[in-house]
């Protein structure tokens, strides 16, 4: 059984004024924009099924992508779900930490034979195997009332936000479900732990739709996000390096991406920044829209590399 863990880090964490995000950012500089879900642009609920985006979030965001700016959506939500809560936006989604990847702007509308959304999936998935392991699973939590067990078409989570005393039976059983099994590893999230296939992560997803947004402008990627799998996502676009499983080398193209990662709540964490919640999301998101309505328009030549110029104030974690 194999146990994904993302580098994260105590203390170096700067905490950012939501309404100063625009000291942080170059007029020279193009962005883009990566985005959790749940802790992120929906509150935090004790049964997932009952968390939603506001009217009023979904909205900014439209105002954001009418701005110009690539907005894609990385989750560990299926890509049903994910659709479903952004409705009646679309943007790109890497689903299931990136299992499910929906291009479904209207640039790959247009270019997708068919008229059909493209979506393509970074691994194989043996649905078998996965059946096995879920009803193993499912046997596992008869006993248990607390449990929720969230069927994803790749992957199978078991949350226990209902009861967080349950965490070391919850881990107990997710463990002995993989025993057998070698192609699928654990991870952890906020009071959950899921079941997924190796060699997939937030950070791969991320990187990703980024080799799709760019053009002929170089792209300095932000990544907002809450959950321990958000930190994989940090890693590759701050340092240019993804969480790396299976002792497999970051591709080139991995080394050359420096990004800003932004977590939101003061957990440990690899981010750069933090905020503290997602009343402080909205603020941020806010800033940033103000930063494109007023900034002048991009010249002709941007920067060769990715890079972000030093705050007017920072202000480091106590």
């Amino acid at each position: 059984m194999t146990l994904a863990r993302s580098p994260i880090l105590n203390g170096s964490s700067i905490y950012l004024q939501p309404k100063n995000l625009a000291d942080y950012l170059s007029n020279q500089q193009a962005y883009c924009l990566f985005l959790d879900i749940d802790g992120t642009l929906a509150d935090f609920t004790l049964n997932p099924k009952d968390s939603v985006i506001s009217n009023t979030t979904l909205t900014l965001l439209q105002r954001i992508q009418n701005q110009g700016v690539n907005i894609a959506i990385v989750t560990g939500r299926s890509l049903a779900e994910a659709k479903q809560m952004l409705f009646p936006i679309q943007l790109p989604i890497a689903a299931t930490h990136g299992l499910e990847i929906a291009l479904d702007d209207a640039k790959n509308k247009d270019s997708d034979s068919g008229g059909n959304n493209k979506n393509n999936n970074i691994v194989q998935v043996d649905t078998s195997e996965l059946a096995a392991i879920r009803e193993a699973i499912t046997q596992s939590c008869l006993l248990y009332g607390d449990f929720t067990i969230e069927d994803k078409p790749y992957s199978v989570a078991l949350h226990y936000r209902k009861n967080p005393a349950l965490a070391d039976v919850a881990y107990t059983i997710m463990s002995k479900a993989l025993k057998n099994y070698s192609d699928w590893i654990l991870k952890e999230g906020k009071y959950v732990w899921e079941i997924v296939p190796k060699g997939t992560n937030k950070g791969t997803a991320i990187l990703t739709l980024l080799e799709n947004m760019q053009t002929g402008d170089k792209l300095c990627p932000i990544f907002i996000g809450d959950d321990i799998t958000d930190e994989a996502g940090f890693a590759a676009i701050q340092d240019g390096d993804s969480v790396i499983e299976n002792n497999r080398p970051a591709d080139e193209h991995q080394k050359l991406v420096k990004g800003m990662g932004i977590k939101v709540g003061s957990e440990p964490t690899c981010a750069h920044y933090y905020v503290h919640d997602i009343q402080e999301v909205t603020v941020l998101l806010d800033n940033f829209l103000t930063f494109y309505q007023e900034r002048a328009p991009l010249s002709s030549g941007l920067a060769d590399t990715f890079s972000l110029p030093l705050p007017k104030k920072m202000r480091p974690t106590i």
